[in-house]
């Protein structure tokens, strides 16, 4: 076990993000920073695509580095968020959003997913598995909606994948999809995600999605962000 300075135990985190958008610009969103022991992080998918969700993007990015700093729970992030975005929507878009906290010196990690895809989990020596998360609506839809937050310890060797549906819907030209199950089966299968760099199982998911595709246009933007330990 890794010690700090005074000889508490804290988990060495290693981060690598990828986004690519459909268009010039992008409605997703990935945010990750340190903040003493905390490792915040964030991945986020704005209904629409172009300027309209580029600017709901930034107005949601810039609100959740601000709120995140306050010390709030994060159903409570979620719940201000959402607010902030619902006041000035008039077109009607919306945030699928999956943020959360994690304490380093403990493991524990606190989420809350607004109506997000749910993240992979991938426990050292264990199989992958999507995590579970409470049914909470998507950011912006209704003002004053009470969001839930969920917790999940982590340990050395666990790895975190987050996504956004531009992997999971991704098509070939026959319209089939790449779809949760194939997600899995390269989570539990790929050695540079069980036990690479984030960057390398990053270049990797995205080239299985791309090969996956055969050459077919992307229809929507691509994030991808791994956390190892």
């Amino acid at each position: 076990v890794s010690t700090d300075a005074d000889g508490n135990p804290f988990l060495h985190y290693d981060v690598h993000a990828f986004l690519e958008p459909a268009k010039q610009v992008g409605g997703d969103l990935y945010d990750f920073r340190i903040k003493g022991d905390t490792l915040y992080f964030a991945v986020g998918d704005v209904s629409g695509k172009g300027v309209p969700a580029a600017l709901v993007m930034g107005v949601t990015r810039a609100s959740l580095r601000f709120i995140n700093s306050l010390g709030f729970s994060m159903a409570e992030v979620c719940e201000r968020i959402n607010n902030i975005v619902a006041e000035g929507n008039k077109m009607g878009m919306f945030v699928t959003l999956f943020c959360g906290r994690i304490n380093l010196k403990t493991g524990e990690c606190l989420y809350c997913n607004a109506g997000h895809n749910p993240i992979v989990v991938k426990p050292a020596g264990e199989k992958a598995y999507f995590l579970h998360a409470k049914a909470n609506i998507a950011i912006g839809l209704f003002p004053d909606f009470k969001y839930e937050d969920e917790r999940i310890m982590l340990h050395r060797g666990d790895r975190l994948l987050f996504y956004t549906d531009g992997i999971t819907e991704a098509e070939k030209a026959d319209l089939s999809l790449y779809g949760d199950e194939r997600l899995l089966q390269w989570a539990n299968t790929d050695e540079s995600f069980i036990n690479g760099t984030s960057e390398a199982a990053v270049k990797s998911l995205y080239a299985d999605v791309k090969k996956f595709t055969d050459g077919n246009e992307q229809n929507d933007d691509i994030t991808i962000m791994i956390i190892g330990f």
